[in-house]
C-alpha cells in the first residue's frame, strides 16, 4: 500500500510540476504569445479582406455564393473584432504595469499570455478554413443546358438522318458500349442528331452533361461544364456526357472523366468531323452522318421556302439546281433557303450563278464547301445592321455565348446604327438583327435571354467575308498564346483585333502602326499588367477599346491621343486606381469601370459631357465622387453606381442624379434609407434597381424595376419616396435580413405592397407568415375587397426560420391567379403550402420549387370541402421537391374521387424525400411527363406505364429505395452521434480537470 501511495503521490507531484511549469510559461512567454496571436489575427484579416472582395465581384456577376462563405465571413468579422479588443486591452495593461514594476506585472503577464495562447488556435483554424473560399467563393448558376431547351426535329421522311439516329440510339442503349462517336462534314447535322438521340433516351440516365470542345481545347471550361456529372458517376449514377466538336484525341483522365471497365455507368457521346478522331478516342461504335441525297435535301428546302417550289413551274428547276449546289448539308440548305424564299426568279437565277462559282482555292476544304453559300446568304440580308452584327459576332471565340449587351456597346462605339435615338434604341436594333440572323440560319437559336451563338463553320466564313471586305479582323483566343508581338506588315490593314482568354503577359513596347484599327478587344488576360505608351500611340483611330478583366495597374499617357474613342471598358482591373487621364476623351459615350480599384471619380470627369452609359459597380475602394461631376453628365442615359461604401457626399450625389433629365435606367446602391432624398423620382425611368443596405444573394435581374431593402430595421410607415416607388410602377421587391417584421400584409398594405409584381424575402428571422389578418378590426374590412397577392407573379422565400404558414386569414381573401413562379428554400418550420381552394386558382403557375424544408408534410392540403375536387394546373412545367424528408405527398386530400390534371408538366425533380410513399390520393393525370429526376433507374424506367396514376407507381417504387438508403444513412448518423458524444464527454472531463487544477 505504501508503494501505491508513493506512486500516486509521485504522479500528483509530476502533474503539479507540469502544471506549474505551464502556468509560469505563460508569464515568461507572454510577449511571444501575444505577438504570435497578433500575426494570426493579421493573417485572418488579410484573408477575410480577399474573400470579401471576391464575394462582391461574384454578386456583381450574378453568381451564386458557395455554401458557407457568408457564415465564414461573419465568423471572421467576429474573431477579428474580438482580437482587436484583446490586443487593445493588452497594450493598455502593459503601459499601466510598467509603472508598478516587474513583480506587480506577473498577474497581468500570466492573464494575457494565457489568453493569447488559448485564443490563437481558433484564429488559425478559421484562417485555414477560409483557404477554400479565397480560391472560389461562388458557383456560376448555369443557364438551361442545350438538352433542356432542345426541340425535337421531324425526321420521318429523312431516311439518311433517321437511319443514323437509329444507330446512335441503339449504341446508347447497349450497356457494353461506353463511347459512341458521330462523324461527318461540318454542317451535316452531327450535333442536331446527337441532341435528338439524347432527347429520346435521356430517361435512361440520371443526368446528361454537355460541353463543346472546339479546336482550342480549354480543359478548365470542360471540367466546369461536366464537373457535377462526373461526381455523380463516382457515386454510381448512370450519366451521359456529350463531347461536341472534338478535333483531336482528348485525355479523359486530364478532363476528370471516369472511364473504363470500372465505370461502365459513364456513357460518352462525341461528335467530330474526323473518323480518325473517333478511332483515337476508342469509340466502340462509330456512326457516320452522310450528306443528304437530293430528294431529302429537297424536302428540307421545301419546308423552308414553301409550297411555291412545287406550284411555280419556272422556279422549280432553278431551285433544284440551287439545292444541288448545297451538297446535302442542312446548314447550307437552311441558310440559302431563308435567303431566297422571298426573292423573285431573277434573284434565284443570280444566286445560282454565284453558287456555281468556285470558292477561293487557298482556303480550307471544309470551308470551301460552305463559303459561297453562306456568303450569298449574308449578301442577301436586307438589313445593314444585321450584316454588321453578323461580322461582329465573328470576333468572339468558338462556342462563345455572345451577349446582346456586348453587341450593343461595340455597335454604338463603331457607329453601326444610323439615326440612333438612345442606348435602349440600340438594344432593340440588336435584338432585331439577331432575330434576322437566327431566322436566316446564320446564328444559332439559343433559348437563354440576351445571348446568341455562332456555328463554327459560319464563324470561319464570317471571318473570311470580313477579310475580303473592309472589315478585316484578327481573332485569337484560348490557351497557348503568352505574348503578342506582331510583324508590322501583317497587321496594318486590320480593322478589328480580338485577343480573348489567353495567357498574354506582354504586348509590343514599340509603336505598331494600326491606322485602320477601330476595335481592340483584350479580355481575360490575367497576366497582362501593362500596356505601353508606344503601343497605344499606334492606334489613334480606335473607337472601341475593351481591356476588361486583365491585371492592368495604370493607363499610359498616350491614352490622351485616343480622341475618337466611343466605348471604353476597364472593368475587372482591380489594381487600376488612377483614371483622371480619361477626361480628355470627350467623345466617349460608354464607360465601364465595374470592379476596378478606383478610389474616386475625379473632378476632371465633368468634361465627359457626351457620356451616355456609366457603370461604377463593385468598386470596393470608391470613397469619393467630386461634387458637380454627376450633374454635369447631362447626356447620361444609363447609370449603374454603388455608393454603399461612401462615407460622405452621398446625399449630394443622389441629388445630382435627380438632375439628369435624359436618364432612363438607374442601378443605385446606398447604405441606408436616409441617403434617399425626399422627392427622389423614378417615373421617367424605364427601369431601375434601388438597393438599400448590403444584400448578399443572387437575383436574376432584368431591366425591370427592383427595390431591394437589406437593412436590419424597416421603418413603418415608409418614407413618401419609397412608397411612391412601390405604388407608381410594378416594382419587384426584395426584403433581406430585416428583423422587425413578422408578416408582410396587411401590416404593409398601406405602403403599396399589395401592388408589387414580385416579393422576395431572404433571411428575415421573425417572419412567421406572409399575411396575418387575425388582428384587423371591422373598419378595415373594406380593404379585403381587393384580394391579397392578386398581382404577384414571382414569390421567393429563402431561409425564413420562423415561417409556419403562408397566411393567417380566410382563404377566400387570397388569390394567386397571376403567380408564375414559386421558390421556397430553407423554411424549416413550414409544414403546408396551398389549400385546395387556393391551388385551384394557380392557372398561370409554371415553376414550383421547394427545397430544404425539413417540416414540410404536404404541398397541397385538403383544408376545404373535398367533394369532387378538380384541380387543373394548365401551365405548370416543372416541379422540384428536394431535401424534405418529412414530405408525405404532394396532395394530401383523402378523397379518392378528386382529380388533379397537369397537362403541361414535363419534369419532376425529387430528391431526399424519404417519407413520400405516393404522389397523392385521387387521379393524377400527367400526359406529357417526360422525366422524374433523382430516382433510381428501376423507378425511372417505369415511366412508360400507361394510365393517369403512373406517377404514383413511380413514387411507390422509389420509396422502397429511399427507405433503404435512409436507414443506411440513419445508422451512420447514429454511430457518428455516439462518437461525438464520447468526444464531448472527454472534452467535458478535461475541462473539469482543468478547472479543478
Amino acid at each position: 500500500m505504501a508503494e501505491i501511495g508513493t506512486a500516486v503521490a509521485g504522479r500528483v507531484v509530476d502533474s503539479l510540476f507540469d502544471k506549474a511549469k505551464k502556468e509560469i510559461g505563460y508569464i515568461w512567454n507572454c510577449s511571444e504569445n501575444v505577438e504570435n496571436f497578433k500575426r494570426e489575427a493579421k493573417k485572418l484579416e488579410v484573408r477575410r479582406g480577399k474573400v470579401k472582395e471576391l464575394v462582391d465581384l461574384a454578386i456583381g456577376k450574378g453568381d451564386k455564393l458557395s455554401y458557407g462563405v457568408e457564415e465564414w465571413v461573419k465568423e471572421a468579422d467576429t474573431e477579428i473584432s474580438n482580437a482587436d479588443k484583446f490586443l487593445n486591452e493588452e497594450a493598455n495593461a502593459k503601459k499601466t504595469c510598467c509603472k508598478i514594476g516587474v513583480c506587480g506585472n506577473w498577474g497581468t503577464l500570466h492573464r494575457y499570455g494565457k489568453r493569447a495562447t488559448k485564443m490563437a488556435p481558433s484564429l488559425l483554424e478559421l484562417h485555414d478554413r477560409g483557404s477554400t473560399y479565397e480560391n472560389c467563393v461562388s458557383v456560376e448558376t448555369p443557364a438551361p443546358g442545350p438538352i433542356d431547351v432542345y426541340q425535337n426535329k421531324h425526321l420521318d421522311d429523312l431516311h439518311t438522318h433517321k437511319s443514323a439516329l437509329g444507330h446512335i440510339i441503339k449504341s446508347l442503349e447497349d450497356d457494353n458500349i461506353q463511347i459512341t462517336g458521330i462523324y461527318g462534314l461540318g454542317g451535316v447535322g452531327k450535333t442536331t442528331l446527337a441532341m435528338e438521340a439524347v432527347a429520346r433516351v435521356k430517361n435512361m440516365f440520371a443526368d446528361v452533361a454537355f460541353t463543346t470542345v472546339s479546336q482550342n481545347v480549354d480543359v478548365e471550361k470542360i471540367k466546369k461544364d461536366i464537373g457535377a456529372a462526373t461526381k455523380r458517376i463516382m457515386k454510381g449514377d448512370k450519366i451521359l456526357i456529350i463531347l461536341d466538336d472534338v478535333w483531336e484525341k482528348l485525355n479523359l483522365e486530364e478532363l476528370c472523366i471516369p472511364c473504363g471497365n470500372n465505370y461502365m455507368n459513364c456513357k460518352i457521346l462525341l461528335t467530330s468531323r474526323s473518323q480518325k478522331v473517333c478511332h483515337k478516342m476508342h469509340a466502340q461504335s462509330k456512326v457516320c452522318v452522310n450528306a443528304l441525297p437530293i430528294k431529302e435535301a429537297w424536302i428540307i428546302f421545301k419546308r423552308i421556302v414553301g409550297e411555291k417550289l412545287e406550284t411555280d413551274s419556272n422556279l422549280k428547276p432553278v431551285a433544284l439546281k440551287v439545292v444541288e449546289e448545297c451538297g446535302g448539308l442542312p446548314l447550307l440548305i437552311q441558310a440559302i433557303g431563308n435567303a431566297l424564299k422571298d426573292e423573285n426568279i431573277q434573284s434565284w437565277n443570280s444566286a445560282l450563278t454565284q453558287l456555281q462559282k468556285h470558292a477561293p482555292s487557298s482556303i480550307d476544304d471544309e470551308i470551301q464547301k460552305a463559303f459561297t453559300h453562306l456568303k450569298l446568304s449574308y449578301e442577301y440580308l436586307k438589313s445593314e445592321e444585321a450584316k454588321s452584327c453578323f461580322l461582329l459576332c465573328s470576333l468572339f471565340p468558338e462556342d462563345h455565348q455572345i451577349t446582346f449587351e456586348e453587341l450593343v456597346f461595340y455597335g454604338v462605339g463603331l457607329e453601326k446604327f444610323d439615326n440612333l435615338d438612345s442606348i435602349e434604341d440600340a438594344r432593340g436594333r440588336v435584338q432585331n438583327a439577331v432575330n434576322i440572323l437566327t431566322s436566316s440560319g446564320l446564328l444559332l437559336n439559343v433559348m437563354s435571354a440576351g445571348v446568341t451563338k455562332m456555328h463554327d463553320v459560319v464563324r470561319d466564313v464570317a471571318l473570311l467575308i470580313a477579310s475580303q471586305g473592309n472589315e478585316k479582323f484578327l481573332v485569337k483566343s484560348g490557351k497557348g498564346l503568352t505574348e503578342w508581338l506582331p510583324l508590322k506588315y501583317n497587321i496594318e490593314s486590320y480593322k478589328g483585333i480580338a485577343l480573348r482568354g489567353t495567357h498574354i503577359n506582354k504586348l509590343p513596347d514599340c509603336e505598331v502602326n494600326l491606322p485602320r484599327l477601330q476595335l481592340l478587344v483584350l479580355i481575360g488576360n490575367y497576366d497582362l499588367s501593362m500596356i505601353s505608351d508606344e503601343f497605344i500611340r499606334g492606334m489613334k483611330n480606335v473607337r472601341v477599346l475593351d481591356i476588361s478583366w486583365n491585371n492592368i495597374s495604370s493607363l499610359p499617357q498616350s491614352f490622351q491621343l485616343l480622341t475618337k474613342l466611343r466605348t471604353l471598358d476597364l472593368g475587372g482591373n482591380k489594381s487600376l486606381h488612377e483614371i483622371s487621364i480619361l477626361w480628355v476623351l470627350r467623345d466617349l459615350e460608354i464607360l465601364i469601370l465595374n470592379g476596378t480599384g478606383i478610389t474616386e471619380i475625379p473632378k476632371e470627369f465633368a468634361q465627359l459631357v457626351n457620356l451616355r452609359v456609366l457603370q461604377v459597380k463593385n468598386c470596393v475602394e470608391l470613397s469619393r465622387i467630386t461634387q458637380g461631376v454627376i450633374s454635369s453628365l447631362s447626356r447620361l442615359e444609363e447609370l449603374c453606381i454603388d455608393l454603399g461604401r461612401m462615407s460622405e457626399g452621398v446625399n449630394g450625389c443622389t441629388a445630382e442624379i435627380m438632375m439628369l433629365s435624359k436618364l432612363t435606367y438607374l442601378d443605385l446602391k446606398v447604405k441606408s434609407f436616409d441617403l434617399i432624398p425626399e422627392g427622389f423620382d423614378t417615373k421617367n425611368l424605364k427601369g431601375f434597381i434601388l438597393q438599400i443596405g448590403d444584400f448578399i444573394g443572387r437575383l436574376g435581374f432584368n431591366r425591370a424595376n427592383y427595390l431591394i431593402i437589406s437593412t436590419s430595421h424597416l421603418v413603418i410607415p415608409l418614407s413618401k419616396t419609397l412608397k411612391n416607388l412601390i405604388e407608381v410602377s410594378p416594382t419587384n421587391t426584395v426584403l433581406c435580413g430585416i428583423e422587425n417584421i413578422n408578416n408582410i400584409l396587411p401590416t404593409m398594405y398601406d405602403e403599396g405592397f399589395n401592388k408589387v409584381g414580385s416579393i422576395e424575402l431572404w433571411k428575415c428571422p421573425n417572419v412567421s407568415c406572409l399575411v396575418d389578418d387575425s388582428t384587423k378590426c371591422d373598419e378595415d374590412e373594406g380593404k379585403r375587397e381587393e384580394k391579397y397577392f392578386n398581382r404577384i407573379k414571382v414569390l421567393v422565400l429563402v431561409q425564413l426560420n420562423k415561417l409556419k404558414v403562408l397566411w393567417k386569414c380566410p382563404h377566400e381573401y387570397i388569390t394567386l391567379t397571376n403567380l408564375v413562379s414559386v421558390h421556397i428554400e430553407g423554411c424549416g418550420k413550414l409544414a403546408r403550402v396551398f389549400t385546395v381552394s387556393v391551388a385551384q386558382g394557380l392557372v398561370n403557375l409554371k415553376l414550383l420549387a421547394i427545397v430544404n424544408c425539413s417540416s414540410l408534410k404536404e404541398v397541397i392540403w385538403g383544408g376545404d370541402d373535398e367533394s369532387g375536387n378538380i384541380i387543373v394546373f394548365p401551365s405548370l412545367d416543372i416541379i422540384t421537391l428536394m431535401n424534405s424528408r418529412r414530405l408525405k405527398s404532394f396532395y394530401s386530400g383523402g378523397n379518392e374521387n378528386c382529380s388533379i390534371k397537369y397537362p403541361s408538366l414535363v419534369e419532376v425533380e425529387l430528391k431526399d424525400c424519404g417519407s413520400m410513399e405516393l404522389w397523392g390520393h385521387g387521379i393524377h393525370e400527367t400526359p406529357n411527363l417526360q422525366s422524374i429526376l433523382d430516382l433510381s433507374n428501376d423507378a425511372r424506367q417505369r415511366l412508360h406505364l400507361e394510365g393517369a396514376n403512373a406517377i404514383n407507381d413511380v413514387i411507390g417504387k422509389a420509396h422502397e429505395i429511399w427507405t433503404r438508403d435512409s436507414k443506411k444513412q440513419s445508422d451512420g448518423e447514429e454511430k457518428e452521434d455516439e462518437s461525438e458524444e464520447e468526444a464531448e464527454g472527454d472534452d467535458r472531463e478535461g475541462d473539469n480537470n482543468a478547472d479543478e487544477e
